[in-house]
């Protein structure tokens, strides 16, 4: 059975990197992000970092799904096919974060994060 959403108003202060907002239902939703971050204490890029994401086993290594869903057994009642709520309030969203409001089907959402931190050699 589907329900109704009833949502008196959305505040979003601030939604990056592939986030979404979405208002209504959804059959399918697919999020991916890939994201390399490198944090040096002394300022310099080198033009060509991030072109080859693979060297990088976070972002080659399989994610264990599960083949089937797990059954269970469960009854509910609904004396009301909607759900209702005030005003929600989201300080932020980022790296393939999702804020649905409705119904929803098929979810996968996928974020795989390299953080690198290089540092000065403080003896040289």
């Amino acid at each position: 059975m589907s329900r109704y959403s009833f949502v008196d108003g959305v505040k979003v202060r601030s939604i990056v990197f592939s986030s979404l907002v979405q208002a209504g239902d959804t059959q399918y939703l697919n999020g991916n992000a890939r994201v390399l971050a490198v944090q040096r204490e002394k300022e310099c890029f080198f033009g060509n970092e991030g072109d080859h994401l693979s060297q990088f086993r976070v972002f080659n290594e399989p994610i264990p799904f599960l083949s089937a869903p797990i059954p269970t057994e469960f009854s509910k009642i609904d004396l009301t096919p909607a759900i209702r709520v005030g005003v929600i309030d989201v300080i932020g969203a980022s790296t393939v974060g999702i804020i649905h409001i409705g119904n929803i089907g098929d979810v996968r959402l996928e974020s795989r994060i390299k953080h690198i931190r290089q540092l000065e050699n403080k003896e040289e």
